[in-house]
Protein backbone atom coordinates (compact mmCIF):
# COMPACT_ATOMS: atom_id res chain seq x y z
CA UNK A 1 0.00 0.00 0.00
CA UNK A 2 2.89 2.35 0.69
CA UNK A 3 4.48 1.65 -2.73
CA UNK A 4 2.19 4.06 -4.66
CA UNK A 5 2.83 6.77 -2.07
CA UNK A 6 6.60 6.29 -2.31
CA UNK A 7 6.36 6.37 -6.10
CA UNK A 8 4.22 9.52 -6.06
CA UNK A 9 6.71 11.25 -3.77
CA UNK A 10 9.55 10.22 -6.09
CA UNK A 11 7.64 11.58 -9.08
CA UNK A 12 7.02 14.91 -7.32
CA UNK A 13 10.69 15.17 -6.39
CA UNK A 14 11.67 14.29 -9.96
CA UNK A 15 9.31 16.97 -11.28
CA UNK A 16 10.93 19.53 -8.97
CA UNK A 17 14.32 18.42 -10.28
CA UNK A 18 13.12 18.95 -13.86
CA UNK A 19 11.89 22.46 -13.07
CA UNK A 20 15.21 23.24 -11.37
CA UNK A 21 17.18 22.12 -14.45
CA UNK A 22 14.87 24.05 -16.80
CA UNK A 23 15.31 27.20 -14.72
CA UNK A 24 19.07 26.68 -14.55
CA UNK A 25 19.31 26.64 -18.34
CA UNK A 26 17.06 29.64 -18.95
CA UNK A 27 13.65 28.07 -19.55
CA UNK A 28 11.88 29.94 -16.75
CA UNK A 29 8.63 30.30 -18.70
CA UNK A 30 8.45 26.53 -19.12
CA UNK A 31 9.18 26.02 -15.40
CA UNK A 32 6.31 28.36 -14.52
CA UNK A 33 4.00 26.24 -16.64
CA UNK A 34 4.94 23.27 -14.46
CA UNK A 35 3.68 25.05 -11.38
CA UNK A 36 7.11 25.89 -10.00
CA UNK A 37 6.67 29.62 -9.52
CA UNK A 38 8.33 29.51 -6.11
CA UNK A 39 11.53 28.29 -7.72
CA UNK A 40 11.57 30.91 -10.47
CA UNK A 41 12.62 34.44 -9.70
CA UNK A 42 11.16 36.00 -12.85
CA UNK A 43 7.38 35.54 -12.69
CA UNK A 44 6.32 37.84 -15.53
CA UNK A 45 3.09 36.86 -17.25
CA UNK A 46 3.31 34.36 -20.09
CA UNK A 47 3.09 36.35 -23.32
CA UNK A 48 3.32 33.70 -26.03
CA UNK A 49 5.23 30.70 -27.38
CA UNK A 50 8.31 32.82 -28.12
CA UNK A 51 8.84 33.49 -24.40
CA UNK A 52 9.23 29.75 -23.82
CA UNK A 53 12.56 29.56 -25.65
CA UNK A 54 13.73 33.12 -26.27
CA UNK A 55 14.55 35.07 -29.41
CA UNK A 56 17.72 33.20 -30.46
CA UNK A 57 16.73 29.70 -31.63
CA UNK A 58 20.33 28.54 -32.08
CA UNK A 59 21.24 29.51 -28.52
CA UNK A 60 17.98 28.03 -27.19
CA UNK A 61 18.74 24.75 -28.98
CA UNK A 62 22.08 24.50 -27.17
CA UNK A 63 20.40 25.12 -23.82
CA UNK A 64 17.72 22.55 -24.62
CA UNK A 65 20.36 19.94 -25.45
CA UNK A 66 22.10 20.62 -22.12
CA UNK A 67 18.79 20.22 -20.27
CA UNK A 68 18.24 16.79 -21.81
CA UNK A 69 21.78 15.66 -21.06
CA UNK A 70 21.51 16.74 -17.42
CA UNK A 71 18.14 15.04 -16.94
CA UNK A 72 19.53 11.66 -17.89
CA UNK A 73 18.85 8.56 -20.03
CA UNK A 74 15.14 8.95 -20.78
CA UNK A 75 15.46 12.55 -21.89
CA UNK A 76 18.64 11.86 -23.87
CA UNK A 77 16.82 9.11 -25.76
CA UNK A 78 13.85 11.44 -26.31
CA UNK A 79 16.20 14.05 -27.75
CA UNK A 80 17.85 11.50 -30.02
CA UNK A 81 14.48 10.44 -31.39
CA UNK A 82 13.35 14.07 -31.74
CA UNK A 83 16.47 14.69 -33.83
CA UNK A 84 14.96 12.31 -36.41
CA UNK A 85 11.73 14.35 -36.61
CA UNK A 86 12.20 17.44 -38.83
CA UNK A 87 8.40 17.52 -39.12
CA UNK A 88 8.02 18.59 -35.48
CA UNK A 89 11.34 20.24 -34.56
CA UNK A 90 12.89 23.44 -35.98
CA UNK A 91 16.13 22.96 -37.98
CA UNK A 92 18.27 24.65 -35.27
CA UNK A 93 17.06 22.12 -32.68
CA UNK A 94 17.48 19.18 -35.07
CA UNK A 95 21.11 20.10 -35.73
CA UNK A 96 21.89 20.54 -32.03
CA UNK A 97 20.13 17.37 -30.86
CA UNK A 98 22.34 15.35 -33.21
CA UNK A 99 25.18 16.10 -30.77
CA UNK A 100 23.43 14.51 -27.79
CA UNK A 101 25.68 12.07 -25.97
CA UNK A 102 25.04 9.38 -23.39
CA UNK A 103 27.46 10.57 -20.72
CA UNK A 104 27.29 7.59 -18.38
CA UNK A 105 30.11 5.82 -16.54
CA UNK A 106 30.56 2.11 -17.34
CA UNK A 107 29.06 -0.46 -14.99
CA UNK A 108 31.46 -2.33 -12.70
CA UNK A 109 32.17 -5.81 -14.05
CA UNK A 110 30.75 -7.40 -10.91
CA UNK A 111 27.40 -5.73 -11.69
CA UNK A 112 27.62 -6.96 -15.28
CA UNK A 113 28.34 -10.51 -14.08
CA UNK A 114 25.37 -10.44 -11.70
CA UNK A 115 23.07 -9.16 -14.46
CA UNK A 116 24.15 -11.89 -16.87
CA UNK A 117 23.73 -14.65 -14.30
CA UNK A 118 20.39 -13.34 -13.01
CA UNK A 119 18.86 -12.99 -16.48
CA UNK A 120 20.23 -16.15 -18.07
CA UNK A 121 19.80 -18.29 -14.95
CA UNK A 122 23.26 -19.87 -14.80
CA UNK A 123 26.72 -19.03 -13.45
CA UNK A 124 28.68 -17.06 -16.02
CA UNK A 125 31.42 -19.73 -16.43
CA UNK A 126 28.71 -22.13 -17.62
CA UNK A 127 27.42 -19.63 -20.14
CA UNK A 128 30.65 -18.29 -21.64
CA UNK A 129 34.19 -19.56 -21.89
CA UNK A 130 35.49 -16.07 -21.17
CA UNK A 131 34.17 -12.50 -20.93
CA UNK A 132 36.36 -9.44 -21.36
CA UNK A 133 35.96 -7.27 -18.25
CA UNK A 134 36.60 -4.03 -20.16
CA UNK A 135 33.49 -2.84 -22.04
CA UNK A 136 33.77 -1.90 -25.70
CA UNK A 137 30.79 0.43 -25.37
CA UNK A 138 28.67 2.01 -22.62
CA UNK A 139 25.43 3.91 -23.14
CA UNK A 140 22.42 4.95 -21.07
CA UNK A 141 20.47 1.75 -21.64
CA UNK A 142 23.07 -0.93 -22.30
CA UNK A 143 26.72 -1.87 -22.06
CA UNK A 144 28.63 -4.13 -24.46
CA UNK A 145 31.42 -6.63 -23.69
CA UNK A 146 33.36 -8.99 -25.92
CA UNK A 147 33.23 -12.68 -25.01
CA UNK A 148 33.84 -16.20 -26.30
CA UNK A 149 31.41 -19.12 -26.19
CA UNK A 150 32.36 -22.64 -25.11
CA UNK A 151 32.23 -23.60 -28.82
CA UNK A 152 34.95 -21.00 -29.51
CA UNK A 153 32.75 -18.41 -31.24
CA UNK A 154 33.72 -14.75 -30.83
CA UNK A 155 30.66 -12.83 -29.62
CA UNK A 156 29.56 -9.56 -28.04
CA UNK A 157 27.15 -9.36 -25.08
CA UNK A 158 24.77 -6.42 -24.74
CA UNK A 159 23.65 -6.04 -21.11
CA UNK A 160 20.78 -3.79 -20.02
CA UNK A 161 21.61 -1.52 -17.11
CA UNK A 162 19.91 -2.82 -13.92
CA UNK A 163 17.01 -0.59 -12.83
CA UNK A 164 16.97 1.50 -16.02
CA UNK A 165 13.49 0.25 -16.98
CA UNK A 166 11.97 1.59 -13.74
CA UNK A 167 13.67 4.97 -14.19
CA UNK A 168 12.40 5.27 -17.75
CA UNK A 169 8.82 4.34 -16.82
CA UNK A 170 8.82 6.97 -14.07
CA UNK A 171 10.10 9.62 -16.47
CA UNK A 172 7.49 8.60 -19.05
CA UNK A 173 4.69 9.37 -16.56
CA UNK A 174 6.20 12.82 -16.01
CA UNK A 175 6.58 13.38 -19.77
CA UNK A 176 2.88 12.69 -20.23
CA UNK A 177 2.18 15.27 -17.52
CA UNK A 178 4.39 17.85 -19.29
CA UNK A 179 2.78 17.10 -22.67
CA UNK A 180 -0.72 17.64 -21.30
CA UNK A 181 0.35 20.95 -19.79
CA UNK A 182 1.57 22.12 -23.21
CA UNK A 183 -1.63 21.01 -24.92
CA UNK A 184 -3.80 22.69 -22.30
CA UNK A 185 -1.97 26.01 -22.26
CA UNK A 186 -0.47 26.66 -25.71
CA UNK A 187 -2.73 26.85 -28.74
CA UNK A 188 0.10 26.52 -31.28
CA UNK A 189 0.96 22.95 -30.29
CA UNK A 190 -2.13 21.54 -32.03
CA UNK A 191 -0.09 20.48 -35.05
CA UNK A 192 2.62 18.83 -32.97
CA UNK A 193 0.38 16.92 -30.49
CA UNK A 194 2.90 16.52 -27.62
CA UNK A 195 0.91 13.67 -26.06
CA UNK A 196 1.06 11.72 -29.33
CA UNK A 197 4.81 12.38 -29.53
CA UNK A 198 5.31 11.06 -26.00
CA UNK A 199 3.15 8.06 -26.82
CA UNK A 200 5.26 7.35 -29.89
CA UNK A 201 8.43 7.83 -27.81
CA UNK A 202 7.08 5.48 -25.14
CA UNK A 203 6.52 2.80 -27.75
CA UNK A 204 10.01 3.30 -29.19
CA UNK A 205 11.93 3.34 -25.91
CA UNK A 206 10.01 0.45 -24.34
CA UNK A 207 10.73 -1.53 -27.49
CA UNK A 208 14.40 -0.66 -27.08
CA UNK A 209 14.26 -2.01 -23.52
CA UNK A 210 13.16 -5.39 -24.89
CA UNK A 211 16.22 -6.85 -26.60
CA UNK A 212 14.07 -9.63 -28.07
CA UNK A 213 12.45 -7.09 -30.40
CA UNK A 214 15.83 -5.91 -31.65
CA UNK A 215 16.86 -9.54 -32.14
CA UNK A 216 13.74 -10.11 -34.26
CA UNK A 217 14.53 -6.98 -36.30
CA UNK A 218 18.02 -8.33 -36.99
CA UNK A 219 16.62 -11.70 -38.04
CA UNK A 220 13.97 -10.13 -40.29
CA UNK A 221 16.58 -7.94 -41.98
CA UNK A 222 18.81 -11.01 -42.45
CA UNK A 223 15.96 -12.93 -44.09
CA UNK A 224 15.18 -10.03 -46.44
CA UNK A 225 18.81 -9.99 -47.58
CA UNK A 226 19.26 -13.76 -47.49
CA UNK A 227 20.00 -13.88 -51.23
CA UNK A 228 22.15 -10.72 -51.30
CA UNK A 229 25.71 -11.86 -50.61
CA UNK A 230 27.04 -8.28 -50.35
CA UNK A 231 24.88 -7.42 -47.30
CA UNK A 232 24.50 -9.25 -43.98
CA UNK A 233 23.74 -8.91 -40.26
CA UNK A 234 25.28 -10.48 -37.12
CA UNK A 235 24.04 -13.89 -35.97
CA UNK A 236 21.86 -13.81 -32.84
CA UNK A 237 22.63 -16.47 -30.21
CA UNK A 238 19.09 -17.07 -28.96
CA UNK A 239 20.12 -19.52 -26.20
CA UNK A 240 22.28 -16.77 -24.70
CA UNK A 241 19.74 -13.94 -25.12
CA UNK A 242 16.50 -12.72 -23.58
CA UNK A 243 14.71 -9.41 -23.09
CA UNK A 244 17.62 -7.87 -21.13
CA UNK A 245 20.65 -9.72 -22.50
CA UNK A 246 21.53 -10.12 -26.17
CA UNK A 247 24.46 -12.13 -27.49
CA UNK A 248 25.54 -11.46 -31.07
CA UNK A 249 28.25 -12.64 -33.42
CA UNK A 250 31.37 -10.48 -33.21
CA UNK A 251 32.00 -8.85 -36.60
CA UNK A 252 35.66 -8.57 -37.56
CA UNK A 253 35.39 -5.53 -39.81
CA UNK A 254 36.10 -1.83 -40.05
CA UNK A 255 33.59 0.99 -39.74
CA UNK A 256 32.37 2.58 -42.95
CA UNK A 257 33.95 5.87 -41.88
CA UNK A 258 37.40 4.23 -41.87
CA UNK A 259 37.39 3.76 -45.65
CA UNK A 260 39.56 6.08 -47.72
CA UNK A 261 37.30 8.75 -49.14
CA UNK A 262 37.13 8.69 -52.95
CA UNK A 263 39.02 5.39 -53.32
CA UNK A 264 37.90 2.66 -55.71
CA UNK A 265 36.93 0.51 -52.75
CA UNK A 266 34.80 3.32 -51.32
CA UNK A 267 32.97 3.68 -54.65
CA UNK A 268 32.27 -0.07 -54.79
CA UNK A 269 30.87 0.05 -51.27
CA UNK A 270 28.77 3.09 -52.25
CA UNK A 271 27.03 1.13 -55.03
CA UNK A 272 26.30 -1.73 -52.63
CA UNK A 273 24.93 0.71 -50.04
CA UNK A 274 22.60 2.39 -52.55
CA UNK A 275 21.25 -0.94 -53.78
CA UNK A 276 20.67 -2.02 -50.16
CA UNK A 277 18.78 1.18 -49.24
CA UNK A 278 16.52 0.98 -52.30
CA UNK A 279 15.74 -2.66 -51.52
CA UNK A 280 15.05 -1.87 -47.85
CA UNK A 281 12.72 1.05 -48.50
CA UNK A 282 10.96 0.23 -51.76
CA UNK A 283 11.06 -3.58 -51.93
CA UNK A 284 10.89 -4.79 -48.32
CA UNK A 285 9.22 -1.79 -46.66
CA UNK A 286 11.49 -2.43 -43.65
CA UNK A 287 14.58 -0.26 -43.22
CA UNK A 288 17.34 0.56 -40.76
CA UNK A 289 16.31 3.78 -39.02
CA UNK A 290 19.79 4.97 -37.99
CA UNK A 291 22.32 3.96 -40.68
CA UNK A 292 25.19 6.18 -39.48
CA UNK A 293 28.79 5.10 -40.31
CA UNK A 294 29.23 3.43 -36.90
CA UNK A 295 26.28 1.13 -37.58
CA UNK A 296 27.58 -0.08 -40.95
CA UNK A 297 30.69 -2.27 -40.99
CA UNK A 298 32.78 -3.32 -43.99
CA UNK A 299 34.45 -6.73 -44.17
CA UNK A 300 37.65 -7.37 -46.09
CA UNK A 301 35.62 -8.67 -49.06
CA UNK A 302 33.62 -5.38 -49.10
CA UNK A 303 30.52 -7.04 -47.63
CA UNK A 304 28.38 -4.56 -45.66
CA UNK A 305 27.19 -5.60 -42.20
CA UNK A 306 24.38 -3.58 -40.62
CA UNK A 307 24.26 -3.55 -36.80
CA UNK A 308 22.17 -1.92 -34.03
CA UNK A 309 18.52 -2.35 -35.04
CA UNK A 310 17.01 -0.54 -32.06
CA UNK A 311 15.39 1.97 -34.46
CA UNK A 312 13.74 0.68 -37.63
CA UNK A 313 11.08 2.00 -39.97
CA UNK A 314 8.29 0.36 -41.92
CA UNK A 315 6.34 1.44 -45.00
CA UNK A 316 3.16 -0.10 -46.33
CA UNK A 317 2.74 -0.88 -50.03
CA UNK A 318 0.62 2.27 -50.44
CA UNK A 319 3.28 4.38 -48.70
CA UNK A 320 5.95 2.89 -50.96
CA UNK A 321 3.88 3.85 -54.03
CA UNK A 322 3.45 7.39 -52.68
CA UNK A 323 7.18 7.64 -52.11
CA UNK A 324 7.91 6.48 -55.67
CA UNK A 325 5.46 9.05 -57.04
CA UNK A 326 7.11 11.77 -54.96
CA UNK A 327 10.59 10.85 -56.22
CA UNK A 328 9.42 10.81 -59.85
CA UNK A 329 7.56 14.12 -59.39
CA UNK A 330 10.64 15.74 -57.83
CA UNK A 331 12.95 14.58 -60.61
CA UNK A 332 10.54 15.79 -63.30
CA UNK A 333 9.80 19.07 -61.50
CA UNK A 334 6.06 18.31 -61.38
CA UNK A 335 4.71 20.82 -58.84
CA UNK A 336 1.17 19.42 -58.98
CA UNK A 337 2.51 15.90 -58.41
CA UNK A 338 4.69 16.96 -55.47
CA UNK A 339 1.83 18.88 -53.83
CA UNK A 340 -0.76 16.12 -54.25
CA UNK A 341 1.63 13.42 -53.04
CA UNK A 342 2.70 15.37 -49.95
CA UNK A 343 -0.96 15.91 -49.08
CA UNK A 344 -1.65 12.20 -49.51
CA UNK A 345 1.40 11.25 -47.42
CA UNK A 346 0.29 13.45 -44.53
CA UNK A 347 -2.76 14.26 -42.44
CA UNK A 348 -3.97 17.87 -42.78
CA UNK A 349 -4.82 19.55 -39.46
CA UNK A 350 -7.52 22.02 -40.39
CA UNK A 351 -7.97 23.68 -43.76
CA UNK A 352 -5.01 23.73 -46.15
CA UNK A 353 -4.63 26.67 -48.52
CA UNK A 354 -3.66 24.71 -51.64
CA UNK A 355 -2.68 27.80 -53.66
CA UNK A 356 -0.26 28.98 -50.96
CA UNK A 357 1.09 25.46 -50.47
CA UNK A 358 1.77 25.03 -54.21
CA UNK A 359 3.46 28.44 -54.25
CA UNK A 360 5.85 27.20 -51.55
CA UNK A 361 6.51 24.02 -53.54
CA UNK A 362 7.30 26.12 -56.64
CA UNK A 363 9.71 28.25 -54.60
CA UNK A 364 11.51 25.18 -53.25
CA UNK A 365 11.67 23.59 -56.70
CA UNK A 366 13.13 26.75 -58.25
CA UNK A 367 15.66 27.09 -55.45
CA UNK A 368 16.94 23.52 -55.56
CA UNK A 369 15.99 21.72 -58.77
CA UNK A 370 16.64 24.48 -61.31
CA UNK A 371 20.22 25.04 -60.11
CA UNK A 372 23.21 22.81 -60.76
CA UNK A 373 21.67 19.39 -60.19
CA UNK A 374 25.01 17.80 -59.36
CA UNK A 375 25.34 20.11 -56.35
CA UNK A 376 21.81 19.62 -55.02
CA UNK A 377 21.62 19.19 -51.26
CA UNK A 378 19.00 16.46 -50.94
CA UNK A 379 18.83 16.73 -47.15
CA UNK A 380 18.17 20.47 -47.29
CA UNK A 381 15.61 19.99 -50.04
CA UNK A 382 13.71 17.39 -48.01
CA UNK A 383 13.90 19.61 -44.91
CA UNK A 384 12.43 22.54 -46.87
CA UNK A 385 9.57 20.37 -48.16
CA UNK A 386 8.88 19.11 -44.64
CA UNK A 387 8.95 22.65 -43.25
CA UNK A 388 6.53 23.80 -45.95
CA UNK A 389 4.14 20.96 -45.11
CA UNK A 390 4.43 21.82 -41.43
CA UNK A 391 3.77 25.51 -42.08
CA UNK A 392 0.55 24.60 -43.90
CA UNK A 393 -0.60 22.28 -41.09
CA UNK A 394 0.11 18.99 -42.83
CA UNK A 395 1.26 16.39 -40.31
CA UNK A 396 3.47 13.71 -41.91
CA UNK A 397 3.42 10.05 -40.91
CA UNK A 398 6.19 9.31 -38.32
CA UNK A 399 7.62 6.58 -40.55
CA UNK A 400 8.40 9.20 -43.21
CA UNK A 401 10.23 11.23 -40.57
CA UNK A 402 12.43 8.23 -39.70
CA UNK A 403 13.03 7.70 -43.43
CA UNK A 404 13.94 11.37 -43.89
CA UNK A 405 16.55 11.12 -41.14
CA UNK A 406 17.93 7.88 -42.61
CA UNK A 407 18.08 9.41 -46.10
CA UNK A 408 19.94 12.48 -44.81
CA UNK A 409 22.46 10.22 -43.05
CA UNK A 410 22.93 8.11 -46.19
CA UNK A 411 23.49 11.23 -48.30
CA UNK A 412 26.28 12.31 -45.95
CA UNK A 413 27.87 8.86 -46.23
CA UNK A 414 27.58 8.96 -50.03
CA UNK A 415 29.35 12.32 -50.25
CA UNK A 416 32.08 11.00 -47.94
CA UNK A 417 32.61 7.86 -50.02
CA UNK A 418 32.69 9.83 -53.27
CA UNK A 419 33.29 13.60 -52.80
CA UNK A 420 32.66 14.21 -56.52
CA UNK A 421 29.35 12.39 -56.47
CA UNK A 422 26.63 13.66 -58.81
CA UNK A 423 23.48 12.86 -56.83
CA UNK A 424 21.12 13.29 -59.77
CA UNK A 425 23.26 11.28 -62.20
CA UNK A 426 23.53 8.33 -59.84
CA UNK A 427 19.86 8.59 -58.87
CA UNK A 428 18.31 8.73 -62.34
CA UNK A 429 18.74 4.99 -63.16
CA UNK A 430 17.06 4.13 -59.86
CA UNK A 431 14.25 6.62 -60.57
CA UNK A 432 13.75 5.13 -64.04
CA UNK A 433 13.40 1.65 -62.57
CA UNK A 434 11.00 2.95 -59.93
CA UNK A 435 8.82 4.66 -62.55
CA UNK A 436 8.67 1.48 -64.64
CA UNK A 437 7.69 -0.51 -61.57
CA UNK A 438 5.05 2.01 -60.50
CA UNK A 439 3.45 2.39 -63.90
CA UNK A 440 3.40 -1.21 -65.10
CA UNK A 441 0.36 -2.29 -67.10
CA UNK A 442 -0.67 -4.61 -64.28
CA UNK A 443 -0.65 -1.84 -61.65
CA UNK A 444 -2.48 0.59 -63.95
CA UNK A 445 -5.13 -2.05 -64.64
CA UNK A 446 -5.44 -2.78 -60.91
CA UNK A 447 -5.80 0.92 -60.15
CA UNK A 448 -8.44 1.35 -62.89
CA UNK A 449 -10.39 -1.66 -61.59
CA UNK A 450 -10.27 -0.37 -58.00
CA UNK A 451 -11.47 3.08 -59.11
CA UNK A 452 -14.26 1.56 -61.22
CA UNK A 453 -15.45 -0.55 -58.30
CA UNK A 454 -15.37 2.46 -55.98
CA UNK A 455 -17.35 4.55 -58.47
CA UNK A 456 -19.90 1.75 -58.92
CA UNK A 457 -20.36 1.49 -55.14
CA UNK A 458 -20.73 5.27 -54.89
CA UNK A 459 -23.39 5.43 -57.62
CA UNK A 460 -25.29 2.55 -55.99
CA UNK A 461 -25.27 3.93 -52.45
CA UNK A 462 -25.97 7.63 -53.10
CA UNK A 463 -29.64 7.19 -54.16
CA UNK A 464 -30.30 5.00 -51.10
CA UNK A 465 -28.65 7.50 -48.74
CA UNK A 466 -30.48 10.44 -50.36
CA UNK A 467 -33.77 8.56 -50.03
CA UNK A 468 -33.02 7.99 -46.31
CA UNK A 469 -32.34 11.71 -45.79
CA UNK A 470 -35.67 12.64 -47.46
CA UNK A 471 -37.55 10.10 -45.34
CA UNK A 472 -35.97 11.45 -42.13
CA UNK A 473 -36.87 14.98 -43.19
CA UNK A 474 -40.48 14.01 -43.93
CA UNK A 475 -40.84 12.06 -40.66
CA UNK A 476 -39.36 14.85 -38.55
CA UNK A 477 -36.36 12.75 -37.58
CA UNK A 478 -33.78 15.04 -39.15
CA UNK A 479 -32.14 17.31 -36.59
CA UNK A 480 -29.49 19.99 -36.91
CA UNK A 481 -26.99 20.40 -34.11
CA UNK A 482 -25.46 23.83 -33.54
CA UNK A 483 -22.20 24.03 -31.62
CA UNK A 484 -20.86 27.06 -29.82
CA UNK A 485 -17.30 26.72 -28.56
CA UNK A 486 -17.74 29.32 -25.80
CA UNK A 487 -20.77 27.48 -24.40
CA UNK A 488 -19.00 24.11 -24.67
CA UNK A 489 -16.10 25.48 -22.65
CA UNK A 490 -18.43 26.36 -19.74
CA UNK A 491 -19.09 22.67 -19.08
CA UNK A 492 -15.38 21.88 -19.11
CA UNK A 493 -14.61 24.65 -16.62
CA UNK A 494 -17.46 23.56 -14.33
CA UNK A 495 -16.20 19.99 -14.55
CA UNK A 496 -12.69 21.10 -13.58
CA UNK A 497 -14.01 23.29 -10.75
CA UNK A 498 -16.16 20.45 -9.39
CA UNK A 499 -13.22 18.04 -9.49
CA UNK A 500 -11.01 20.55 -7.64
CA UNK A 501 -13.66 20.99 -4.96
CA UNK A 502 -14.28 17.24 -4.61
CA UNK A 503 -10.62 16.32 -4.31
CA UNK A 504 -10.00 19.19 -1.88
CA UNK A 505 -12.83 17.96 0.35
CA UNK A 506 -11.49 14.40 0.15
CA UNK A 507 -8.00 15.52 1.18
CA UNK A 508 -9.39 17.57 4.08
CA UNK A 509 -11.64 14.69 5.16
CA UNK A 510 -8.77 12.23 5.20
CA UNK A 511 -6.73 14.66 7.26
CA UNK A 512 -9.52 15.02 9.83
CA UNK A 513 -10.08 11.24 9.95
CA UNK A 514 -6.39 10.70 10.55
CA UNK A 515 -6.43 13.17 13.45
CA UNK A 516 -9.55 11.58 15.04
CA UNK A 517 -8.22 8.03 14.73
CA UNK A 518 -4.86 8.94 16.25
CA UNK A 519 -6.21 11.12 19.09
CA UNK A 520 -6.92 8.25 21.61
CA UNK A 521 -3.43 6.84 21.09
CA UNK A 522 -1.53 10.07 21.37
CA UNK A 523 1.63 10.32 23.43
CA UNK A 524 4.45 12.81 23.56
CA UNK A 525 8.17 12.66 23.14
CA UNK A 526 10.05 15.68 24.48
CA UNK A 527 6.72 17.58 24.68
CA UNK A 528 6.07 16.92 20.99
CA UNK A 529 2.76 15.21 20.16
CA UNK A 530 3.46 12.11 18.09
CA UNK A 531 -0.20 12.00 17.05
CA UNK A 532 0.05 15.51 15.71
CA UNK A 533 3.20 14.65 13.73
CA UNK A 534 1.61 11.52 12.24
CA UNK A 535 -1.58 13.42 11.49
CA UNK A 536 0.30 16.14 9.64
CA UNK A 537 2.30 13.49 7.76
CA UNK A 538 -0.81 11.56 6.71
CA UNK A 539 -2.57 14.76 5.76
CA UNK A 540 0.38 15.71 3.62
CA UNK A 541 0.44 12.32 1.93
CA UNK A 542 -3.33 12.45 1.30
CA UNK A 543 -3.10 15.94 -0.14
CA UNK A 544 -0.10 14.98 -2.28
CA UNK A 545 -1.84 11.92 -3.70
CA UNK A 546 -5.08 13.69 -4.55
CA UNK A 547 -3.41 16.74 -6.02
CA UNK A 548 -1.22 14.41 -8.05
CA UNK A 549 -4.38 12.77 -9.41
CA UNK A 550 -5.93 16.19 -9.94
CA UNK A 551 -3.01 17.33 -12.08
CA UNK A 552 -3.78 14.62 -14.62
CA UNK A 553 -7.32 15.93 -14.86
CA UNK A 554 -6.60 19.64 -14.94
CA UNK A 555 -3.97 19.53 -17.67
CA UNK A 556 -6.24 17.35 -19.76
CA UNK A 557 -9.33 19.47 -19.19
CA UNK A 558 -8.43 21.76 -22.06
CA UNK A 559 -9.32 18.93 -24.46
CA UNK A 560 -12.48 17.99 -22.56
CA UNK A 561 -11.07 14.82 -20.98
CA UNK A 562 -12.57 13.39 -17.80
CA UNK A 563 -10.49 12.20 -14.89
CA UNK A 564 -8.65 9.11 -16.12
CA UNK A 565 -7.78 6.10 -14.02
CA UNK A 566 -4.96 4.97 -16.34
CA UNK A 567 -2.20 7.11 -14.76
CA UNK A 568 -3.32 6.14 -11.25
CA UNK A 569 -3.34 2.42 -12.13
CA UNK A 570 0.13 2.74 -13.66
CA UNK A 571 1.27 4.45 -10.46
CA UNK A 572 -0.09 1.59 -8.32
CA UNK A 573 1.51 -1.08 -10.50
CA UNK A 574 4.88 0.68 -10.68
CA UNK A 575 7.19 0.00 -7.75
Amino acid sequence: MLAPVRTAVKDVLRLREITRVLTKHGFKAVARRLGAEEEVEDTDAFEGPQSLIGEDHDEAAVRFRRVLEELGPTFVKLGQIMSTRPDIMPPAFINELKHLQDRVPPLPFETVKEAIEENLGKPMPELFKEVNEKPIGAASIGQVHRAKTHEGDEVVIKIQRPGIAEVIRSDLDILYYLARILEATIEEVELYTPTAIVKEFEKAILSELDFRLEARNIQEFGQNFGEVVEVSTPKVYEALSNDRIMTLEFIDAIKLSELESGSDRAKRVLNTLLDAMVKMVLDDGFFHGDPHPGNILVREDDTLVFIDFGLVGRLSAAQQDDLILLIVSVLTGDVEGISRTLLRMGSPVGRVNLRAFKADVVRIRDEYLLSNLSDINVSQFVTECTTAAQAHKIRLNPNYAVLTKAAATIEGIMRFLDPNLDIMAIGMPYASDLAKRRFTAKKIAQGAMTSAMGLSSFLTQVPQQLDQVLMDLEGGNLTIEVKNQAIDEVGKHLNTLGTRLFLGIMAAGLSICAAILLAPHDFKVMDVSIGMVLGVLLAGIATLFFWWALSWHVVGSGSGNKLKLGPIMRLIRRE
